[in-house]
C-alpha cells in the first residue's frame, strides 16, 4: 500500500510539474514575443523610451491577470510541496528496499563462496572441520564441530554484535576472524553486504518457535533410545509407552508406514501427525510436572544445529559430541573430557550459578535480555565490551518476536539452577 500510494502521488506531483513547467515556457515566450522591438522605432523614441500601455490598462486588464497569475502559481506551489512531502517516506521506505536488496544480493555471493560450507546453504547449519589440541598446543583429534545456523542469529545478536563476530571470530571455535580489525581478508563494506544478507533470511517467529519443538522431540525419543542402545523396535515400543501412554504404540505405527513401500504422502504423513501430538502432549505435562527436565531438554536442544541450545557454549565438547567420540575411540581417553552439562566452554560454568544469580528471577531476565557492553550482571559478572552473551528473549534485539519463550527461558533456569 505505501508504495502504491508513493507511486500515485508521484504521479501527481510529476503532472503538476509538467503544467508549471509549460505555463513559465509560455509566458516567457509571450513576453519575448510582445517585447520585440518594431523596425524602425529607435528612429522615434530612444529604446529606454519605448511606448508601453497606458494606464488604463496597466492598472486594470494587465494587472488583474498578473495577480491571478501570480495566485495560480501559489496555488499551485501549495498543492505540489505537500503531495511531494507526503510520498517521501514511500520514496524512503522504497530506498532502504533497494539499498537492502542490493546489500542482500551481494552478500549472498560472499555468503556462498565463504560461509556456506560451514554454515550451511542459506544459513540452516552445518558443520566444520575442527582439530583438537592438549595444553601445549599438540594434536590429539580431528572432529566435525556442529556449526549453528544464521538464520535465527538477528534474534539473539544485534546487527552491531554479529558484526563484531565476523570481524574477530569465535575462540575456542572454528570460526575465523573475517574482518580487517581481526586480521581477516574480507573488508568493512563485505561484511556489511553479509549482515544485509542475513537479515533477509531470518526466520518468523513461527518458524523458529516450529523448530524449537522438532528439537525436544528429538531429544525425547533420543534419551529413551540411548538408554538401550541395542534394542529392538518392539522393546523401544515398550519403552516409549512407559514413558507416555500411546507413545510407543504412535512410534511403531509411524515407523511400519514408513517401511511400507506402498504408503502414500497422505498416510506418511498423517502417521507423522500423531507421532508429534503424543510427543508435544508429553512436553506440556513435562513442562508443568517437572520443569527441571523440560528445561534440561532445552538446554541441550539439537535443532538448527544447537542454535537454540545452551550447551552449545556452556558445555565443553558439545558441539563435536565428545562423548560420542570417547564411546567409539577407547584412545582418546584421557586425552579429551567428557561433556559435564554446564561445566563451561566458551561461555562460563554454570556449575553453581545460583551464588552468581541469587534470585531465579534476575537470572531468567539476563538470559532474556543477553549482554550488552560492560553490563554487570549477578553479583560480580561483567559482560565482555563486545557483549557476547546473546539474548534468548523478547527484548534481546529490535526484531519482533523471541527465540524462547518466557516460560521457556523459566524451565531452564530451573535445571541450570540444579546444576
Amino acid at each position: 500500500m505505501t508504495l502504491y500510494a508513493a507511486s500515485t502521488q508521484r504521479t501527481i506531483g510529476l503532472v503538476l510539474a509538467i503544467v508549471v513547467a509549460i505555463g513559465f515556457a509560455v509566458y516567457v515566450l509571450i513576453n519575448i514575443r510582445a517585447g520585440r522591438k518594431e523596425i524602425g522605432s529607435e528612429i522615434e523614441l530612444a529604446p529606454n523610451r519605448k511606448r508601453y500601455f497606458e494606464d488604463e490598462i496597466l492598472e486594470t486588464r494587465r494587472l488583474d491577470i498578473a495577480l491571478t497569475a501570480g495566485l495560480a502559481m501559489l496555488i499551485i506551489i501549495a498543492l505540489c510541496l505537500p503531495l511531494y512531502w507526503l510520498g517521501e517516506p514511500g520514496r524512503q521506505d522504497g530506498f532502504e528496499n533497494l539499498t537492502g536488496n542490493q546489500f542482500a544480493s551481494r552478500g549472498s555471493e560472499i555468503y556462498e563462496e565463504q560461509c556456506t560450507r560451514c554454515h550451511g546453504a542459506g544459513g540452516v547449519g552445518g558443520e566444520a572441520d575442527y582439530t583438537i589440541l592438549d595444553d601445549q598446543g599438540r594434536y590429539i583429534t580431528a572432529v566435525n564441530w556442529t556449526a549453528p545456523a544464521l538464520n535465527t542469529i538477528l534474534y539473539r545478536f544485534s546487527e552491531e554484535e554479529v558484526t563484531h563476530i565476523l570481524n574477530y571470530g569465535r575462540p575456542q571455535s572454528p570460526m575465523p576472524a573475517w574482518g580487517g580489525p581481526g586480521g581477516g581478508p574480507l573488508t568493512t563494506q563485505q561484511l556489511e553486504y553479509i549482515v544485509g544478507y542475513l537479515i533477509e533470511i531470518q526466520l518468523t517467529p513461527e518458524q523458529m518457535a516450529s523448530e524449537v519443538q522438532e528439537g525436544l522431540r528429538e531429544s525425547v525419543l533420543k534419551e529413551v533410545r540411548d538408554v538401550d542402545p541395542g534394542a529392538t523396535d518392539s522393546e523401544l515400543v515398550e519403552l516409549y509407552n512407559t514413558l507416555f501412554d500411546g507413545l510407543g504404540d504412535a512410534y511403531l505405527h509411524d515407523l511400519e508406514i514408513k517401511q511400507n513401500p506402498e504408503a502414500d504422502v497422505e498416510e506418511i504423513e498423517e502417521a507423522e501427525e500423531d507421532l508429534q501430538h503424543l510427543l508435544d502432549d508429553y512436553l506440556v505435562d513435562l513442562a508443568e510436572k517437572n520443569a527441571a527436565k523440560y528445561g534440561e531438554y532445552l538446554f541441550n536442544n539439537p535443532a538448527a544445529a544447537g542454535s537454540y541450545a545452551c550447551a552449545r557454549c556452556h558445555t565443553a565438547g558439545s558441539s563435536w559430541n565428545a562423548d560420542d567420540r570417547l564411546a567409539s575411540n577407547s584412545d582418546l581417553v584421557g586425552l579429551i573430557n567428557p561433556e559435564i552439562p554446564g561445566s563451561g566452554g566458551f561461555g562460563p560454568s554454570l556449575i553453581g550459578v545460583i551464588s552468581q544469580f541469587t534470585l531465579a528471577q534476575d537470572q531468567a531476565e539476563f538470559i532474556s535480555t543477553g549482554c550488552e557492553p560492560n553490563l554487570q550482571y549477578g553479583l560480580n559478572g561483567v559482560c565482555e565490551p563486545s557483549g557476547q552473551m546473546p539474548g534468548f528473549g523478547v527484548n534481546a534485539t529490535d526484531l519482533e518476536g523471541s527465540v524462547l519463550t518466557q516460560d521457556q527461558i523459566s524451565a531452564i533456569v530451573e535445571y541450570e539452577r540444579g546444576l
